[in-house]
């Protein structure tokens, strides 16, 4: 087995041409691991810092650009690992093997008492069935203040119970289906037909795999919102909003692009080796966070051949990413994984865009919870590039 090269800070600085301070942006962002080193320095990963310097130079967009330090916010959170998130310390995919949605809420919330005995609250009727769900969800958010009389309250004591009936309300938009006071994974089970015990728990493992990823776009937006002290569900509209694009929550739809194209063995290679042509990428592969694999995903993977799904993609589901790996040289991310599982459970339009907002709706309100408990408002300071006045 081969071991990994590390670096010191001045080589790993070097190799990027940035100044240390770029660097620790870099790790703070996810884009470089690093490790304990002696005395109080820290190694960093000599393959991060290549694939980096890589992307860089060949004009990759997805590559970070050399930047000034942005705001760093610190956080109690979630720790993002080579063995995926952390949860206040509790490693999110053992989580994911037993624990209900409602559950990692207390606990990312840190919750002494159970805000979910509370039953839902009481409303007229859901937006209309005929938007998509997103947009259902910010138009229950937006009407919020309508149910709630505490709406716009910021008192820590009422926010808990608060941010647990939220959930309930954006699982119902999100579904289509009604208030309940049943755990989110069995109200969806139940709103799209899924009986099967295995399904339902692969349900439950996608929605807390996909609770929070530390400072992701969504999750920074609703931290600027609170920052501003606007009320929960404003905050979390804030983060709906930067969820909705095809490059965060609905990343999963861009997946069915090729994958819809496969129906049996012989169409994966072509599927890809199209994109591969083209110079494309391949939706579904690849992540900054992890250059190595997801491990959200390998769990999830994991959990779809323990469920012995009886489902064509299933069963070429090991091809499929044995091609991907040799043509693209990238493991899968959890995006994959929500495509397969909408479509091997035959889920509805918009399942794995819905699943993944689900979850995330917990993280985003622990997120709130912990920004309104700091004094400062979040106002990044920019770089002007732009055409200066002249003498």
């Amino acid at each position: 087995m081969s071991s990994p090269i590390y670096l010191s800070a001045r080589e790993a600085a070097t190799e990027l041409g940035v100044r240390p301070a770029t660097l620790y942006a870099y790790v703070s962002r996810g884009l470089i691991r690093s490790i304990p080193g002696p005395g109080r320095q820290r190694r960093y990963h000599a393959e991060d810092v290549r694939a980096l310097r890589d992307r860089r130079d060949t004009g990759d967009t997805a590559a970070e650009k050399p930047v000034m330090p942005g705001p760093t916010l610190e956080t109690q959170l979630t720790l993002i690992a080579d063995d995926g998130p952390i949860y206040r310390g509790q490693p999110a995919v053992q989580l994911a093997r037993s624990s209900s949605l409602e559950s990692v809420a207390t606990l990312l919330w840190g919750c002494t008492d159970d805000p979910f005995v509370n039953p839902p609250p009481a409303a007229s009727e859901l937006p209309l069935p005929d938007l998509r769900p997103i947009e259902r969800v910010m138009i229950a958010f937006a009407a919020w203040p309508s149910v709630d009389r505490a709406a716009y309250t910021l008192s820590h004591r009422l926010l808990t119970a608060k941010g647990a009936a939220l959930l309930r309300c954006g699982v119902a938009a999100l579904t289509g289906g009604a208030l309940a006071s049943a755990p989110a994974h069995l109200q969806i089970a139940d709103a799209w037909g899924i009986r099967r015990s295995a399904s339902i728990d692969l349900l439950r493992a996608a929605l807390v795999l996909s609770a929070d990823h530390e400072f992701n776009t969504s999750a920074f937006a609703v931290r600027c919102a609170a920052s501003t002290r606007a009320p929960l569900h404003a905050a979390l509209i804030a983060g709906l909003g930067a969820f909705s694009g095809p490059r965060h929550g609905s990343a999963s739809e861009r997946v069915g692009g090729w994958l819809d194209a496969i129906q049996s063995a012989s169409d994966i290679e072509p599927a890809m080796q199209e994109r591969l042509i083209r110079g494309e990428a391949l939706p579904g592969f690849g992540n900054r966070i992890y250059p190595l694999k997801d491990p959200r995903a390998a769990c999830l993977i994991d959990m779809i051949g323990e469920a012995d799904i009886d489902h064509p993609l299933a069963r070429l589901l090991p091809q499929v990413l044995e091609t991907a790996d040799a043509l693209f040289g990238h493991g899968p991310n959890i995006d994959f994984a929500f495509a397969v599982i909408q479509r091997i459970l035959s889920l509805p339009d918009h399942a794995g865009v819905s699943i993944f907002c689900a979850g995330r709706l917990v993280g985003w309100i622990a997120h709130a919870l912990e920004q309104y408990q700091r004094p400062d408002q979040i106002r990044p300071r920019a770089i002007y590039t732009g055409e200066r006045p002249r003498n």
